[in-house]
């Protein structure tokens, strides 16, 4: 029995017609005839009732049918994933990002990539920059979303700028700085500060730190965090103000956030891949990201 054989008895089956099943499948009708025969020759019972005027499926060719429709669909699928596979457009692409810097736009960015690759799996999955740049080099991501300048001196990585971020303050509810509408940065300089870890993101630490000097002060480290989630309850139970991407008012907590004055500081926001990566998907999801 052949892929062939199937095509011939779902074709005939679904026109009830030899002549029609040939012309639709664009072969003449004595060898459409003759393979069906053949099949049921092979099975062994008769998949059509030829006794009447109008051709019929017996109950064993009824039976027959759906299978035989769900052999054609599992074989067509097949050969779609494989050349799926081929083309890079199959499989799993992992995207690590920062929430909720990432949540701004990946998820429109994660539909339009589904639209033109359906069989790849896009997992997305929380972590901060440093653990990012760790599972690049480990191959447990494909892509990283983080600022630029926690990636920019690894030779192995390559980047490309998504969008700059906007740096505003995250204020504790009763705080005095919350009476005014912009907040010059030298107010913090008698302030504890709330930032993320320098082994969880370096380049933003250090950041911070060289824009208070260059404001003129020493910044006065509070509390050190892990994940945005931490930095921003430390914030609203009072132990220090943060120095956070403007994207954290999404976050709903009982934080004040207020931009600086005269203008907010901005870092800037990238994807981020292995340089020896070539893989379609990830060729296609920057694309879109860009």
């Amino acid at each position: 029995m052949e892929l062939r054989h199937l095509r011939y008895f779902v074709a005939a089956a679904e026109e009830l017609n030899f002549s029609r099943a040939a012309a639709r499948l664009r072969v003449s009708q004595p060898p459409l005839t003759r393979q069906i025969r053949n099949l049921e020759e092979e099975i062994g019972a008769p998949l059509f009732d030829r006794s009447r005027r109008k051709l019929q499926l017996t109950p064993a060719g009824k039976s027959f049918l759906e299978q035989a429709k769900q052999i054609l669909a599992l074989s067509d699928r097949a050969v779609r994933l494989a050349k799926a596979v081929s083309q890079g457009k199959c499989g799993q692409l992992t995207v690590g990002f920062l929430s909720p810097l990432g949540g701004l736009f990946l998820p429109a960015a994660v539909r339009t990539f589904r639209q033109k690759f359906p069989l790849v799996e896009v997992i997305l999955t929380e972590m901060v920059p440093r653990r990012q740049v760790k599972a690049l080099f480990e191959g447990w991501i494909d892509i990283g979303i983080m600022p630029k300048d926690e990636a920019r001196f690894e030779k192995d990585l390559a980047l490309e700028p998504v969008v700059e971020v906007g740096m505003i303050a995250a204020l504790p509810p009763e705080h005095a700085l919350t009476t005014l509408r912009k907040v010059p940065l030298q107010k913090l300089a008698d302030e504890p500060l709330v930032v993320f870890k320098r082994s969880s993101a370096p380049a933003l630490h250090d950041w911070i730190r060289d824009l208070c000097r260059a404001n003129g002060f020493e910044p006065n480290i509070g509390r050190q965090c892990d994940q945005a989630q931490a930095l921003l309850d430390s914030v609203a139970s009072g132990i220090g103000i943060g120095i956070v991407p403007e994207f954290f008012r999404r976050y709903q907590f009982e934080v004040v956030f207020r931009p600086f004055a005269p203008h907010s500081p901005k870092t800037e926001l990238c994807v981020v891949w292995r340089r020896r990566d070539h893989s379609e998907a990830v060729r296609a999801l920057r694309a879109i990201l860009h």
